[in-house]
């Protein structure tokens, strides 16, 4: 049991190893853990599970701290600090990842004029062949009444 627990933590630490080892370069990384960490600490007060919602505030408070002074400089020191284990700090980084792929890909679709508000697009008219077999329904009920 316990060399499935090592080799489950080493694949872990490969797995997270490149964007916390490149956060030691000083490099765009520690920028992007901060920010990774503040989407966390954002989504945990909309959160509805306490216990979630205090792991994710904990974990996105460590990430912005992450290489600094008094912040982890590695996963092992994310893990105490935060009371985690890697394979969560794994998801919540994911998740983190994910949100902010949604939000970068909505604001290109209403840069490139993508996200229309107006409501007058061709996709919320019936076409005419919707409104042909309206009206043949609602023919067909008169018909039978």
């Amino acid at each position: 049991m316990d060399s499935y627990i090592k080799e489950f933590t080493e694949h872990l630490d490969n797995i997270t190893k490149d964007v916390l080892d490149e956060a030691h370069d000083g490099s765009s990384a520690d920028k992007k853990l901060a920010m990774y960490g503040r989407i966390l600490m954002d989504q945990a007060v909309t959160t509805k599970d306490d216990a979630l919602s205090n792991m994710m505030a904990k974990v996105g408070d460590a990430l912005t701290r992450y290489n600094t002074t008094f912040g982890a400089r590695s996963l092992e020191e994310l893990c105490k600090k935060t009371d985690t284990t890697p394979n969560i700090i794994k998801k919540l980084l994911a998740f983190a990842e994910k949100i902010h792929m949604t939000k970068g890909a909505l604001n290109k679709d209403q840069s490139d004029g993508g996200l229309d508000d107006e409501g007058d697009d061709e996709f919320t008219q019936a076409s005419d062949d919707e409104m042909a077999a309206l009206a043949d329904k609602a023919a067909m009920r008169k018909m039978r009444k």
